[in-house]
């Protein structure tokens, strides 16, 4: 910055602030821009991120099933997602806290309380509430319940076990919701393709 223009805003009393992604390429500065939303706001930028995939999962399982884009089912899983987003936060913050540290049998504990508690809840949700939103029948979400649950959990259980070590043990709080949803993309195309074609 020139000289003249420094002392010209020290005239004014006012600071010069150097841009925050200084020396940035342009490729990674949307990526230094997620990291100091996730720390600086993580119930909002994990809300984001949450409703994101789940929006591009159900309109990926949309885009190979189906003829035309269905605005209600593929509004209903991204609202999924959007309180999927503040809620998985909430518990992974629970999870370090009943368990911290990064220790073999705090990471086998934190999976355990995970895939007992997080995956039956969050595959209730799917194929119990989410039915019963899109349709307003009750005995057609029950079947849906009752049919996919225990499959789609266990599914559940084997694909994220791996995935959930590796984010207990080295992602700090702020990231575990964006890599989980990141991931996720893939499980829930998965996760869509088997709520609505099977």
């Amino acid at each position: 910055m020139s000289l003249v223009l420094r002392r010209a805003c020290c005239l004014r009393n006012q600071t010069l602030k150097t841009p925050r992604f200084r020396g940035k390429s342009t490729l990674t500065r949307p990526f230094h821009r997620l990291k100091e939303l996730l720390e600086q706001r993580p119930y909002l930028s994990n809300t984001l991120i949450a409703g994101f995939f789940c929006f591009a999962g159900d309109l990926t399982q949309q885009l190979l099933y189906n003829d035309k884009i269905k605005l209600g089912e593929l509004a209903t899983f991204t609202g999924m997602g959007l309180v999927f987003g503040p809620v998985g936060y909430a518990w992974y913050g629970k999870l370090d806290k009943w368990f911290p540290g990064t220790a073999n049998l705090t990471i086998i504990k934190k999976l355990f309380l995970d895939e007992i508690v997080w995956g039956p809840f969050f595959t209730f949700v799917i194929f119990g509430i989410l039915p019963y939103a899109e349709t307003k029948d009750k005995d057609f979400a029950l079947k849906e319940l009752e049919r996919k649950f225990l499959p789609a959990w266990l599914g559940s259980a084997s694909f994220w076990i791996i995935f959930q070590g590796i984010n207990f043990k080295f992602l700090p709080l702020q990231y575990r919701v964006a890599y989980f949803m990141g991931l996720s993309f893939v499980f829930d195309t998965c996760l869509a393709i088997y709520r609505y074609q099977y």
